[in-house]
């Protein structure tokens, strides 16, 4: 979807309000273009000593003045109302989004680039979206109710006026244009300069313990100064839009004052030809040549705000147009009593290979290992089960039925996950430990804290959890949710010594009759597992127990060795 077909989409939804306001411009710019023409005949009316006149005139342009200071209350009222439901709705979509996009394109974004979307450049369409409202609105109806008071006051000036009018575009046009490359591309600097200081706040103590942190900070500093200098330049030439346009709005006045001027002095002449040309016509027309020029004046002094805002929504659009996660599955199952991978390829990335020729089979109730060097394709395995990523080439099999005939969620549902990278929510322990299941029982959350050895800190605040307490909440969702498949990636590589021996023995009783998949880096912990497959560059090399792996003196006994010795 287009930028402007996306506005439209967003507009379309307050149109009424959108009427109403049209309606409270129309009558301001027509009082405040009104002033000038009763200004000229109150003139007109004391030069002739007609008292009468005057005082009507007067009192008519008191009422208009009260009158259009309330239409532009209400005016400003309903803009500012209409601007802030927009942005309402347009970050609810962008967050909407962010959750309904696939893994896969998380990988084209950095998190700094999230943090940009939501919230600097909604600020700069928030603001650009509202000051282009109020200075378009009225400008139209300014520009056009002033053509019609001009060619009634003068037509001859207001010919001149229209013919000198597209210089100001013209010039208007030349410099806007050349500072929306400067604001995209701030934009994209001020987005990666977020991505920095995200990642260095959550990742401080990595930082420092490896004494980073000036390499880190001219890293900022670097990035930093080339966004001041594309800033620098992307001010300086939008600045130039208003004092240009006013530059040539201003030579436009003097040259119309002067043809006035003339055009006084040959009155008679002009009366033959219907341009009756008077001191107080002459004010009222100078008036409106600068109330004609001031709606372009306006836009002009708010284009770095248009320009700002316009290469922040594309920005925003780009992103909403981005794809949601796809399932097509309709099939709904139960178990998960058998896995097959059958020739199955994959890769991240198009030219650098993976996996390849990939074939297993897990059976319900296997426990299994995988293991294998950093970069091997262990956690790619189970990307590709959870359907994080789709496979390139081949088939997988859940319950002989290929599984992109089988929903997502249904698939999902039936397996728990623990990594080494623990997501921990700021609610309460107790909601942390549910988030797998919304409608447990206070006493199914409290037996799966006990389980999970979390019970003695449960009251605690999730600010002040340790990582080896966090890794245990994750843990006690786990034994909630009572999956039929578990997935366990170094789940205990955070927790001291004895929790570990009591958790292990808690994840065996839980494991009962279940199928696990545990990804092992200590080689210690899967000595008991059924199948131990040894991968490496994507493919597998070993399968086999822990005995028989050994026996083999192959990759699996190279890696044993490695850290036994």
């Amino acid at each position: 979807m287009s930028n402007k077909a996306r506005l439209k989409t967003y507009l379309s939804k307050h149109i009424t309000s959108l009427v109403i306001a049209l309606l409270m411009a129309l009558v301001f710019a027509s009082i405040q273009l009104l002033e000038p023409f009763l200004l000229g005949k109150v003139i007109d009316a004391s030069s002739n000593n007609n008292k009468q006149l005057f005082d009507i005139y007067i009192y008519v342009a008191l009422s208009l003045v009260f009158l259009g200071v309330v239409c532009n209350y209400f005016f400003e009222l309903i803009i500012n109302n209409i601007s802030q439901k927009i942005i309402k709705e347009v970050r609810d979509d962008l967050f909407s989004h962010i959750n309904k996009i696939s893994i896969k394109e998380f990988d084209t974004y950095q998190y700094g680039e999230f943090v940009q979307l939501e919230i600097r450049d909604m600020e700069n369409f928030a603001s650009g979206i509202f000051a282009v409202f109020k200075t378009l609105m009225q400008g139209v109806f300014t520009v056009v109710i002033t053509i019609i008071l001009m060619v009634m006051v003068n037509w001859i000036l207001a010919l001149g006026v229209f013919l000198l009018t597209p210089l100001s575009m013209l010039m208007s046009y030349i410099v806007s244009h050349f500072s929306y490359k400067h604001y995209k591309k701030q934009n994209e600097l001020q987005a990666t300069l977020s991505s920095i200081s995200v990642e260095s706040v959550s990742s401080l103590e990595v930082i420092q313990a490896f004494n980073y942190e000036d390499k880190k900070l001219e890293e900022f500093k670097k990035q930093n100064e080339e966004l001041r200098n594309i800033s620098r330049k992307a001010l300086f030439s939008a600045s130039w839009v208003n004092p240009s346009t006013r530059l040539v709005n201003n030579i436009i006045y003097v040259l119309i004052g002067i043809a006035g001027i003339i055009m006084l002095l040959h009155e008679d002449t002009l009366v033959k030809i219907a341009a009756i040309m008077s001191i107080g016509r002459l004010s009222s027309f100078l008036s409106y040549t600068n109330q004609y020029s001031k709606p372009f004046n306006e836009i002009s002094s708010v284009i770095s705000e248009y320009q700002n805002a316009k290469a922040s929504f594309s920005r925003v659009n780009n992103f909403l147009n981005i794809s949601f996660d796809i399932d097509e599955g309709k099939v709904e199952i139960d178990d998960i009593k058998k896995i097959e991978f059958k020739d199955v390829y994959f890769s991240y990335e198009k030219d650098k290979k993976l996996i390849e020729h990939l074939n297993l089979v897990i059976s319900k109730g296997d426990k299994v290992a995988i293991v294998g060097p950093t970069g091997a394709g262990k956690t790619t395995l189970i990307n590709l089960l959870m359907r994080f990523y789709e496979i390139d080439k081949g088939e997988i099999l859940i319950n002989d039925i290929p599984y992109q005939n089988i929903s997502k969620s249904s698939l999902r549902k039936n397996i728990g996950m623990v990594l080494q990278d623990t997501f921990i929510f700021d609610k309460s322990i107790k909601e942390n430990i549910k988030y797998l299941k919304d409608d447990a029982s206070e006493e199914e959350v409290i037996e799966a804290s006990k389980k999970s050895h979390v019970y003695s800190f449960i009251n605690e605040s999730v600010s002040s959890l340790s990582e080896g307490q966090k890794q245990m909440i994750a843990i006690a969702r786990v034994f909630l949710l009572n999956p039929n498949l578990v997935i366990l990636d170094e789940a205990t590589s955070n927790i001291d010594t004895r929790s570990e021996i009591l958790i292990n023995e808690a994840f065996n009783k839980m494991m009962l009759e279940k199928t696990s998949i545990v990804i092992a880096h200590r080689l210690s912990t899967i000595k008991k597992a059924d199948i131990i497959l040894v991968v490496d560059q994507g493919e597998i090399k070993e399968v086999g127990n822990h005995a028989s792996l050994l026996k083999k003196k192959g990759l699996y006994y190279q890696l044993y060795s490695s850290q036994y010795k």
